[in-house]
């Protein structure tokens, strides 16, 4: 316990001091008040003369340094500091109370502790003179600032790196690269940038969560850090993707060399709680000073390499050329385009029937987007949806779709034209949406379409995201009556497991299998065996892409339920339909 004022002040006027001196008399805090501030503080507060031996300590003291009053009281103050900070504060105090300058000192200062077990920890101190008869005194007030200073060096350390791996952010990348760029002009080397972007990320963060992907971002950063050189600059500029910046020797290895390195370190597979996890990479590369001159410049190249590197599959390096400049200026005047189209409602739907194979009759409708820009005409989805997808505009446009495509089956069953389902395309992010089924139920309310008379087309990429959310969904979207078909089947990675829980209604044989289908035997089986494996699972199947005689005669035979095709009616926006359906009245 620390001592009380009063008995403090008995100690300093009968005890020798540890430097051989007398303890003054401490009368300023006679009064309770004092010594109720003294004794509450939770500062510590201590203290000395003018040489350094310390007069009093409260209890705040005590704890902060691990001694006891006793261990303290008439010791000098350098105790409680590391060796070379004693010796400068000794130095310090001598010269300041040899010079006549009278003022307080030390306000704010950080300086650093020692405890008794010998650790040190940065402390912010106040200090300030006092004068108690004719002795010169000064009081000390301090709090350990260790947790403060943590989180200053926290904050500090975010300015400039990724919190999650460690790796430069994008603005301390780009500051590096810019240094290395000024040290080049000088002695003519050459810098490569590499952009990667994961392969299959997104699926494992879906299929497996957030916290499992922070950890797989993580190894893999270690990984590329063990691939690349001390002097090499690793960054992390998006959820899962990295740049590297290499300076590089003109006799050592070429940038596609790293890049394959990087890439073949990532082929052996991650294990996480259990879980084997492999993803693969696609990287762009550009190079200062042939393909930009400053790091914006070089940065922006590699990622529109790496973008096409993207679109050819994934899984390969590209080289930034001039062609990809080309390319991607027309991407983006493409997206600006789209964007324009989207808010003067350009788009608009076609309808192409689908027909019971046996009896020839429609019996359902697919919605297909199409986009009739005022100056090229309609613009072909090969070219527009893939854009509408990278940026983000897809979710957008498929509220739209689905909003349009109720309206417009509603009008046909009104005027007593068509009475069947419409088909719309869902696109993965969409689906997999929290909203999701409540936005489908108010379309459907505000178009007063009957829920039986909507179907929503995913792809395998969606039904094999085997995450809560896309489960629930399904299920929400089943139990409100709404149909679910699986589009392009076949073409992918399916799961028996997943059809049977996502509870689909229809699964769509892809144009691929239906095109050579009266002369490969391969298709043959392979249509066979998808009619097989849906009427176990009580499925129907529709065939795209029909335009023979044969095709339609083959299909009829092994028992496809529907179809749809050229042979039987090309897309058509709706009034073409309208009156192609009045025609055949």
């Amino acid at each position: 316990m620390s001592a009380s004022v009063t008995e403090m002040k008995k100690r300093i006027e009968v005890n020798q001091g540890a430097e051989g001196e007398e303890l003054g008399t401490w009368d300023g805090l006679e009064s309770a008040l004092a010594a109720a501030i003294f004794n509450a503080a939770v500062d510590a507060i201590m203290v000395i003369n003018a040489r350094g031996i310390l007069q009093a300590a409260n209890q705040s003291a005590e704890t902060l340094f691990g001694f006891n009053s006793e261990e303290m009281l008439g010791k000098n103050i350098s105790m409680l500091m590391p060796a070379p900070y004693a010796h400068e504060h000794d130095g310090y105090l001598y010269n300041y109370c040899a010079s006549a300058e009278r003022k307080i000192i030390g306000i704010g200062r950080e300086v650093t502790g020692q405890r008794k077990d010998g650790s040190c920890f940065p402390l912010h101190l106040s200090v300030s003179e006092f004068r108690q008869d004719d002795q010169q005194l000064f009081v000390g007030i301090c709090h350990d600032i260790s947790e403060r200073r943590k989180f200053t060096e926290h904050i500090a350390f975010l300015a400039k790196y990724d919190g999650l791996t460690g790796c430069a952010n994008r603005r301390e990348f780009i500051e590096g690269l810019s240094t290395a760029i000024d040290a080049c002009q000088s002695n003519g080397r050459k810098i490569a940038v590499l952009f990667i972007d994961l392969d299959g990320f997104k699926q494992i963060n879906d299929n497996h969560g957030h916290q499992v992907g922070d950890s797989l971002l993580k190894l893999i950063a270690k990984r590329f850090q063990k691939t690349l050189r001390d002097s090499d600059l690793l960054g992390r500029v998006g959820g899962d993707e990295f740049v590297v910046s290499i300076i590089l020797d003109s006799k050592g290895e070429t940038a596609s060399h790293i890049a394959s390195r990087l890439m073949e370190s990532l082929k052996e597979p991650f294990i996480i709680d259990d879980r084997t996890l492999s993803v693969g990479a696609s990287i762009g590369i550009s190079l200062y000073p042939d393909d930009g001159l400053t790091a914006d410049e070089v940065m922006n190249e590699a990622d529109i390499a790496m973008y096409q590197a993207k679109v050819e599959g994934g899984g390969c390096i590209r080289l930034f050329d001039q062609a990809l400049r080309e390319r991607s200026e027309q991407v983006y005047r493409l997206l600006s385009r789209l964007r324009k189209a989207i808010s003067l409602e350009q788009l608009e739907l076609h309808y192409q029937l689908q027909f019971d194979i046996q009896t020839l009759q429609p019996c359902g409708m697919e919605a297909l987007l199409r986009w009739r820009d005022g100056v090229n005409g309609l613009v072909s989805p090969d070219q527009f949806i893939p854009v509408a997808l990278e940026y983000g505009l897809m979710t957008t446009i498929g509220r739209w779709v689905i909003r349009q495509a109720c309206k417009d089956n509603m009008t046909l069953i009104e005027a007593g034209l068509l009475d069947v389902t419409v088909a719309v395309n869902i696109c993965a992010p969409l689906f997999s949406e929290a909203g999701f089924c409540a936005l489908v139920h108010q379309l459907l309310v505000s178009t007063g379409l009957p829920a039986e008379r909507l179907e929503l087309e995913i792809t395998e990429d969606v039904a094999m995201n085997s995450s809560v959310q896309v489960l629930q969904t399904s299920d929400e979207l089943h139990k409100a009556g709404i149909r679910l078909a699986m589009d392009d089947f076949g073409v992918g990675f399916s799961s028996l497991d997943r059809l049977k829980k996502l509870r689909f209604d229809k699964l769509k044989i892809d144009r691929s299998f239906v095109a050579d289908l009266t002369e490969n035997h391969s298709d043959q089986a392979i249509v066979k065996a998808i009619l097989g494996m849906a009427k176990g699972l009580s499925m129907r199947t529709v065939a795209e892409g029909i335009e023979t005689e044969e095709q339609l005669a083959f299909l009829r035979e092994v028992g496809c339920s529907q179809g749809q095709g050229f042979w039987f009616a090309r897309p058509m926006p709706l009034p073409e339909l309208i009156n192609w359906l009045q025609e055949r009245r």
